[in-house]
């Protein structure tokens, strides 16, 4: 159950796959090691090494991606044996669960993709699908990459006054040029640490860790300062 090491880019040009987890996944993967008993859930998985890596730690995953596709080769690489349901379809919009039927909710480079109504629901069908005291682990992009700084006096003016979401770019085009745009949707939602802890906290979630970090994985051209990247931990109330 392994992948190339080089990042491929997704069929769907959101983003790319790489052989490389996170600290972010890899908390994830450490976490499904636990005794569970429910599945547990990877939103955006592709054919990710995280979710191959949940699967090798036994437990049951469910794994959702927009493209079908991706979810194929994800079967394929984890063998027969695998306890893999396939849930194609958009997230928040086409994903149904029972309350309290998860294990652990899995989501990395997925919400920068979301509006923040997109968003606020997303997170409040998590903490309605979590166990009591299961957790989420997200991943996303943050305004402080190289290739946003275009964007940053916008983004620091919008937070200065008071923007519920001050890292959303609508048309990504008017503030960045790179040639890794033509790869992407058009719209981008750029998230810090303020503004997802908040939204955590208001869909009920109670937040354990949440911080800023780099990825091994990304390309030296986007690094800025270390804070590339946002990840949290939530835990729905016991």
């Amino acid at each position: 159950m392994s992948l190339s090491p080089a990042r491929v880019l997704t069929r769907n040009r959101m983003g790319w796959v790489s052989a490389a987890i996170s600290d972010l996944s890899q908390a994830w993967v450490d976490d499904c090691r636990e005794p569970a008993g429910l599945p547990v859930l990877d939103i955006g998985a592709a054919f990710s090494s995280a979710s191959l890596a949940a699967l090798d730690a036994g437990i049951s995953l469910i794994a959702n991606d927009l493209d079908p596709g991706h979810l194929a080769e994800l079967e394929r690489r984890a063998g027969s044996a695998a306890l893999l349901t396939l849930k194609p379809g958009h997230f928040p919009r086409d994903l149904h669960f029972e309350e309290r039927s998860l294990h652990s909710v899995h989501i990395s480079n997925v919400v920068h993709f979301l509006t923040g109504k997109q968003l606020d629901l997303g997170l409040r069908l998590i903490a309605r699908w979590l166990r009591p005291g299961g957790r989420l682990f997200l991943q996303a992009v943050t305004p402080f990459q190289a290739i946003f700084t275009g964007f940053h006096p916008e983004y620091e003016r919008r937070r200065q006054a008071g923007v519920r979401w001050p890292g959303y770019i609508p048309k990504l085009s008017e503030f960045a040029h790179h040639r890794q745009f033509s790869q992407m949707p058009r719209s981008v939602h750029l998230l810090d640490v303020e503004v997802l802890s908040r939204a955590a906290s208001e869909a009920g979630l109670e937040i354990e860790r949440c911080w800023y970090f780099r990825r091994a994985d990304q390309p030296r051209e986007i690094l800025l300062d270390g804070r590339e990247a946002v990840g949290l931990i939530a835990r729905s109330p016991a």
